[in-house]
């Protein structure tokens, strides 16, 4: 079966699945309405497990393909592109160079081009080291979101220098109008603001060892395979303090989810939870914030796991499976993203 048509047969199940549990309504499930579910279900996590395999091999051929061709359109860039491209494709050239043969191998104009001084802190005398090239750094950040659901639905905010950024604050939770009788006057009520800083914060992705055979051999990709190594570093380390960051220590860790949440709601439970927490949960955020767009589950792989077996006092599943190029998958209606920080 071609990859169509399995993603075709696999929106065709989830579309019948999400059809049973909207016919079914607030009736209790029957016994054959929870088998028809299950096979279903069944049929699907197969599906998913082919199609994921499918797209891997696509991934890892269209990654030879792009490697074959890159030295290619860097010398058109070169011989034909505007004198900003030209460098560019020069400086990666130059760091491929670096990174297999080391910066004594370099000639003069290989060093300048990959020797890039530029200020990085508040003080100008603090100098960078060698920067890697454009394209390189868009692969690590691209394969990064893998890593990190929460950082994948944040906003992100990027700095050309990583210094502190202020961020202004109002809170209006508890503003209201007030009615007022004819010809009255309206009161005055201010709008307070504050102040919030984002600090930076270092993120090592640690000395990466790579073989002398490995760096010699031409038909390596060696710039997709570090830039995918230090993805997988750094996107996990920072997935981890996104959630379990304290804003304390030494070095000083980011403010994460758990350090920053209010309106928990406690379970009976300390190693289990039931879809009525779950409920409760969804209800302590307040309507305005649990009403808008981005709202999201987050939880990691093993949640996700129980929470799609989990059902309702009437049989119904919590969980709704997402339709490709259309409705996302869905606890409780609404959509999750899987982080295993």
């Amino acid at each position: 079966m071609k990859l169509h048509e399995m993603k075709q047969k696999r929106n065709t199940i989830a579309k019948d699945m999400r059809a049973l549990h909207d016919n079914i309504g607030d009736s209790p499930w029957t016994d054959e309405q929870r088998t028809q579910w299950n096979a279903a279900k069944s049929e699907l996590d197969s599906l998913d497990e082919r199609i994921a395999r499918e797209e891997e091999l696509r991934r890892q051929d269209q990654d030879y393909i792009e490697g074959n061709e890159q030295e290619q359109r860097q010398q058109q860039k070169q011989n034909q592109g505007t004198p900003e491209a030209q460098a560019e494709a020069r400086r990666a050239q130059a760091f491929d160079k670096y990174l297999r043969q080391g910066f004594s191998e370099l000639s003069a104009e290989e060093r300048q081009a990959v020797k890039e001084h530029r200020a990085q802190g508040v003080s100008p005398d603090e100098k960078g080291g060698y920067t890697v090239p454009t394209q390189m750094l868009n692969k690590i950040v691209d394969a990064m979101k893998a890593y990190g659901g929460i950082a994948s639905v944040a906003q992100i905010l990027s700095t050309s220098n990583g210094q502190d950024i202020t961020w202004s604050t109002s809170d209006g939770t508890s503003e209201e109008g007030e009615l007022l009788a004819e010809n009255s006057a309206a009161s005055e009520g201010d709008v307070t603001f504050g102040t919030a800083v984002l600090g930076a914060k270092k993120l090592s992705s640690k000395i990466i060892r790579v073989s002398n055979e490995l760096l010699q051999d031409s038909g390596v990709d060696i710039e997709a395979y570090l830039a995918g190594r230090i993805a997988q570093r750094i996107g996990r380390g920072e997935a981890k303090y996104l959630i379990q960051g304290t804003g304390a220590g030494t070095p000083t860790q980011p403010k994460g989810l758990a350090a920053s949440v209010t309106g928990t709601v406690d379970t009976a439970s300390a190693t289990a939870f039931t879809w009525k927490e779950m409920n409760a949960l969804r209800h302590a955020v307040d309507p305005a914030y649990r009403t808008a767009p981005q709202i999201r589950w987050a939880f990691n792989d093993k949640t996700l796991q129980v929470v799609e077996e989990m059902e309702d006092n009437q049989g119904r599943p919590l969980w709704l499976p997402s339709i490709i190029g259309g409705a996302p998958a869905t606890v409780l209606n609404v959509p999750y993203v899987v982080d295993q920080g």
